[in-house]
């Protein structure tokens, strides 16, 4: 039985933005991999309020000799283990050095603080897991004061 080639795993991050030219090559702006949710109103909850998260999520491939269409799965899993509705994209994968990258739109409510994990498959096979730390903070802010 002979095993199916795979691609190589280039780049898996979550960025605040990324594009892509007509030539093919992109930019990833602001990688993310902690965010502080924050306030400075004294009157603010104790717990972190859910908030939304818009986000890009980029990953490269390399063919190698990987030839043929793949499915990539992303899975997001929250701080206490629930795990999310999969999301699922084909790439086409030409061998040799050809890439194959996924820019996609992540919109997730965040509603915890910890980590958050996006779990990448290929062809249902782990291939890698991108964390994302939350975390809030309550700081109640001192007006100046003059000091004699």
């Amino acid at each position: 039985m002979e095993i199916e080639a795979e691609p190589h795993l280039l780049m898996a991050v979550l960025c605040q933005r990324a594009q892509q030219d007509q030539y093919g090559s992109f930019s990833v702006i602001n990688v993310l991999e902690q965010l502080v949710a924050g306030t400075d109103d004294p009157n603010a909850p104790e717990e972190m309020p859910t908030f939304r998260l818009q986000a890009n999520l980029v990953l490269v491939f390399a063919s190698g000799d990987a030839r043929g269409e793949r499915t990539v799965t992303v899975t997001a899993v929250e701080p206490d283990g629930q795990r999310l509705a999969p999301v699922e994209q084909s790439i086409s994968l030409l061998g040799e050095d050809h890439r194959a990258t996924i820019i996609s739109n992540l919109s997730l409510d965040i509603a915890k603080t910890g980590v958050y994990w996006f779990d990448v498959t290929l062809n249902q096979r782990p291939i890698t897991r991108i964390p994302l730390r939350i975390g809030y903070e309550r700081r109640s802010t001192q007006p100046w004061t003059n000091v004699i």
